[in-house]
C-alpha cells in the first residue's frame, strides 16, 4: 500500500572535502527563505547541514519508492562576480534511478534532476510514525554540474562530485 507524508524534514549535509572546494573559490550555498541550516566540525573540515521541510509526499510502505516534496532550497552565490543560481522546491524520487529533483530560478516550468541518490549503504527504519532514511549519498549529475558553471561563471563543478549526505525523516499521515 501507498501511505502519504505530511512533515519533518530532510537533512543534507554536505561533504566537508566539497564544502572546502565551494569556499575556497568563493561559492557560498546560500539556505532560501524556511531552510534550516547548521554548521558541524569534522575532522576533514566542516560540514553544513540544510534541512529542507516535507510538506507532503507518496511512497510505497514496504519499499519506499514514490516521492517526497520539500520546501524551501538553496541559493548558490559566487562572492567573486556577483553570480547566482537558485534550487528549490526538491523532490526526492526514489525509482529504479533515484534522484533528486529541484525548480531552477523560481521557475516552475524549470524543474530539473539535479542530483544522483546513492541508496546502497542508506539506513532504513520504520518506527511508525515516522520513516526514517539514512546516509544516502548525493552527487551533482552533469545537468546540475553545467547549470552551476554557467551560471555562476566558474568551471570545477563535475558529474558525481559528491555534494554530501542525506538523511530523511518523514512523518507518515494519521
Amino acid at each position: 500500500p501507498t501511505v502519504q507524508l505530511d512533515g519533518v524534514r530532510t537533512t543534507l549535509w554536505t561533504d566537508p572535502a566539497t564544502t572546502k572546494v565551494l569556499l575556497a573559490n568563493k561559492i557560498v550555498p546560500l539556505p532560501t527563505h524556511g531552510t534550516y541550516i547548521d554548521v558541524k566540525w569534522t575532522r576533514r573540515g566542516p560540514s553544513v547541514g540544510y534541512g529542507f521541510t516535507i510538506p507532503s509526499g507518496r511512497v510505497d510502505a514496504a519499499t519506499l519508492a514514490g516521492r517526497i516534496n520539500h520546501t524551501g532550497g538553496l541559493k548558490f552565490a559566487n562572492l567573486a562576480n556577483g553570480k547566482t543560481l537558485s534550487l528549490t522546491k526538491f523532490r526526492i524520487v526514489i525509482d529504479a534511478h533515484p534522484h533528486l529533483t529541484a525548480i531552477v530560478n523560481g521557475n516552475p516550468k524549470a524543474r530539473v534532476s539535479i542530483l544522483r541518490l546513492d541508496l546502497s549503504k542508506a539506513r532504513v527504519s520504520k518506527p511508525l510514525p515516522h520513516v526514517r532514511v539514512g546516509n544516502v549519498g548525493a552527487y551533482l549529475n552533469s545537468t546540475a554540474a553545467g547549470a552551476l558553471n554557467g551560471a555562476l561563471g566558474v568551471s570545477f563543478f563535475a558529474p558525481g562530485i559528491k555534494l554530501g549526505t542525506a538523511y530523511v525523516n518523514a512523518h507518515v499521515a494519521g
